[in-house]
């Protein structure tokens, strides 16, 4: 059995500790909607993943086009195992505005993400995923991203919750400090295909001091995944913004093939 305190557990603690109590970033980013799961690609294994919002009605503090309405976003990922437990990942990021026949390319991202245990061997599964993201033509040239991955099963459900810390490493915003955000699933295993669920997305604003309730922004977002056989699997759903700063709905589509 795995202990509590070990050179291999250590740094489950330092992520935790990284998370909690860095120092007290940019806002909620639509692109990646996604409430990262326990399980990481094995060893050799390639996963490609696009995925697409649109959002119907924007924010409520802005009007059109300002507040996004009629925006869509669409994201292209390539990830593989490198060990058992630890993936890297590459994506590309793209937007077009209501009426626009053109695609504007937002940024690039790069990721790792790591498991510590296997599966149930702890009370609860801990990961911890890393991202560096170069936004283009954008007064920030880089940000970080550091999330906590927890997941517990319970029965057919299972649990998800991601902690996340995000800090400007260089651009205009590099003195704003951190920025705490969160991305949490209840899913229901229904059966082998079907599993609904019901995930929730957010940002607070500066860890250090969170923003008025309006400022900030969350989501509530019904969904659907659809496992097909053979790698290839899909998810659907809505996104209803919970503040006057969120985008008030998003229709959100994943389609990913692993082999």
């Amino acid at each position: 059995m795995t202990k509590i305190f070990s050179p291999e557990t250590n740094r489950v603690w330092l992520g935790v500790a990284l998370l909690w109590f860095g120092p007290a970033a940019h806002a909620l980013n639509y692109h990646e909607l996604e409430v990262y799961p326990y399980r990481t690609a094995s060893r050799g294994e390639t996963e490609l993943e696009m995925f697409t919002t649109y959002t119907r009605r924007g924010t409520q503090d802005e009007t059109p086009p300002e507040n996004n309405q009629g925006l869509v976003r669409q994201s292209f990922e390539i990830a593989h195992g490198v060990t058992d437990k630890t993936e890297i990942a590459g994506y590309v990021d793209y937007s077009r505005a209501r009426g626009s026949n053109e695609w504007e390319f937002e940024a690039s991202r790069a990721r790792v993400r790591t498991r510590f245990a296997e599966k149930g061997q702890w009370p609860v599964d801990l990961g911890l995923y890393a991202e560096a993201e170069f936004p283009h033509q954008d007064d920030n040239d880089v940000e970080f991203e550091l999330r906590g991955i927890i997941e517990k099963d319970i029965d057919q459900w299972t649990f998800d919750i991601n902690p996340i810390l995000e800090k400007v490493l260089k651009g205009a915003e590099k003195e704003e400090g951190w920025e705490l955000q969160y991305a949490a699933a209840a899913i229901y295993r229904l059966n082998e295909r079907w599993h609904p669920r019901l995930d929730f997305f957010g940002d607070f604003g500066p860890a250090r001091h969170f923003e008025d309730r309006n400022d900030q922004k969350h989501l509530i977002s019904p969904a659907v995944d659809v496992m097909f056989g053979h790698g290839l699997s899909a998810s659907l759903g809505v996104a209803f913004g919970q503040t006057r700063a969120s985008e008030q709905q998003l229709v959100r589509a994943r389609v990913e093939w692993e082999f």
